[in-house]
């Protein structure tokens, strides 16, 4: 049986999988912290591990190759990672080349978003649909765009990343990301709260929290009006630790975007939070491998 290996290396975890030539999941290996990590050579030593030993738990299982989403931007050939500062040791880092090394199979790598939302697209919430958008909320503010199976990278990769774009006094992720939820709540209510504990208080009917929440939907609407005028999706899909909250939010986002919307597209488009959770960028990275 032959089977890929997919990586999605976040800022505090790393999620490795094998997946399927169908695209199913068919093992998750337990997270690995960033945190014990102090250069990207020992993390690669690592995933190689966690792969090999997969493989030998799988019975019958060959590897056909390895598929990375890793924080971007990534250089033009998507071997290298260049600007992470949410991911420290592997900026400006081989990472293709390292990991290689440690491999006789190919290895391919995207940027993390990216590869979340082709994960949606072939077996989440975008399944079925041509134009999957999708959108990370977390420590940064990510964005890929998928059409019939593959992801929009633009001339030097770096396509549909927007997060740092400017918008009102600062860029779109200054007000859409989990900083931006705590400091949306600050400024409501004068207090420090994690985005955890702002959530919890919005589910409890707290006035403020749930103000720092529609807050939030208000920008990320903002945000999307962009893409729906540029390359209409069929659906936005919405993942990252963030998206617990979708429904504190989604009415803000919906009354901004509903505004913009050509009338060919009301009625139409859907937002909806991702089904995968961790094995969505696991199952779009291993899809690198065709």
């Amino acid at each position: 049986m032959l089977v890929r290996a997919g990586i999605d290396i976040g800022g505090t975890k790393v999620r490795i999988g094998l997946v399927g030539d169908d695209g199913a999941l068919l093992s998750l290996a337990p997270k690995i912290a960033m945190k014990q990590f102090t250069h990207a050579d020992a993390l690669m030593q690592r995933i190689a591990e966690t792969i090999n030993a997969l493989i030998e738990n799988s019975p019958g299982a060959a590897l056909r190759g390895v598929g990375v989403g890793a924080p971007g931007p990534l250089n033009d050939d998507h071997t290298v990672v260049l600007e992470t500062p949410n991911t420290p040791i592997i900026q400006n880092y081989p990472l293709v080349e390292r990991l290689q090394a440690h491999f006789d199979v190919p290895v391919k790598m995207n940027n993390d978003a990216n590869v979340f939302v082709l994960g949606e697209a072939i077996a989440g919430a975008g399944k079925g649909e041509a134009y999957v958008y999708g959108i990370t909320l977390g420590t940064g503010y990510g964005h890929g765009f998928v059409w019939d199976g593959r992801i929009l990278s633009g001339a030097h990769g770096t396509a549909t990343e927007y997060g740092l774009a400017p918008y009102n006094e600062g860029t779109f992720e200054d007000y859409v990301s989990g900083p931006a939820l705590e400091r949306h709540y600050k400024r409501i209510s004068g207090e420090d709260k994690t985005g955890i504990e702002i959530y919890a208080l919005a589910n409890a009917g707290d006035a403020h929290a749930k103000a720092a929440w529609s807050l939030l939907g208000t920008s990320i609407g903002h945000s999307l009006v962009y893409v729906t005028h540029l390359l209409d999706p069929g659906i936005i899909v919405v993942g990252g630790s963030l998206a617990t909250g979708f429904d504190l939010f989604i009415d803000a986002l919906w009354a901004v975007v509903n505004a913009h919307l050509f009338e060919n597209q009301k009625g139409k488009l859907r937002i909806e939070p991702a089904a995968l959770g961790d094995a969505a960028p696991v199952i779009g990275a291993a899809a690198l491998i065709i």
